[in-house]
């Protein structure tokens, strides 16, 4: 049922029920949805919202219209810009989405020889790690481990929540902001650990995309590592 005292529009409510309702697999790969009286219907809602809707699932590649036959389910795969600096909120509320984290893990360890060089810090140095799982849609999720120099961020780690982006307590708190990332993405198969959390077999094939996040100074302000089932997704490059 829709939520008529929402903020969020009535057309924008039914397009986000079919995304849910692919994904769950309501509708499959190629199936043909109902028509838009049978929607019109089923969501007590108006035709102009209904074809909104479709209208709008149809530019996101989500369905597909054939002249005479009807509206169909398409092979969807969301998008990230490899030359984008936004974050997992920033890219989910630019397509109006909700973000939705889970915290896995969250606490202090010390640098290694690898993490020292990434940020720029000294060996064994103490470093928040933030490992969460990250909702795009039902059925896909991805997994990010990020690294934050303490010595940098102090208190940082009393200050995330679930409901919180790491983004803007890094702007608001520490008057943070990055302006480059480097970036190396990478075809691996997950293990067990990783797998289990994204709800896919072990052994899957996943995108693992690690990123340095530096100020306008150059200074990196993080270390990050995020894994995309390449099912659900797909890196353009845009300028």
């Amino acid at each position: 049922m829709l939520n008529r005292i929402s903020v969020a529009p009535l057309y924008l409510q039914v397009k986000n029920k079919i995304i849910n309702d692919i994904s769950a697999g309501i509708y499959t790969i190629g199936a043909q949805i109902p028509p838009e009286a049978e929607l019109e219907k089923n969501y007590s809602v108006s035709r102009i919202t209904i074809r909104r809707a479709i209208t709008d699932l149809v530019d996101s590649g989500y369905l597909i219209k054939k002249q005479g036959k009807g509206t169909f389910v398409l092979n969807h795969k969301m998008k990230r810009n490899l030359l984008s600096l936004n974050s997992y909120t920033e890219y989910m509320l630019r397509n109006e989405e909700i973000p939705r984290r889970k915290i896995v893990r969250l606490g202090i360890i010390k640098a290694t020889s690898d993490l020292s060089k990434s940020l720029k810090i000294d060996q064994d140095a103490p470093v928040l790690r933030l490992a969460r799982v990250m909702t795009f849609e039902v059925k896909n999720k991805g997994y990010e481990v990020t690294y934050y120099p303490i010595k940098r961020f102090p208190d940082l780690e009393s200050l995330i929540t679930e409901e919180s982006s790491v983004s803007q307590i890094l702007r608001s708190e520490f008057h943070v902001k990055g302006k480059f990332n480097h970036k190396v993405l990478n075809l691996v198969t997950l293990d067990n650990g990783i797998a289990s959390l994204m709800g896919l077999a072990i052994g899957t094939a996943a995108y693992k995309l690690e990123k340095i996040t530096s100020d306008a100074s150059k200074q990196p302000i993080y270390y990050s590592i995020m894994y995309y089932d390449p099912q659900k997704f797909s890196f353009v490059i845009d300028d």
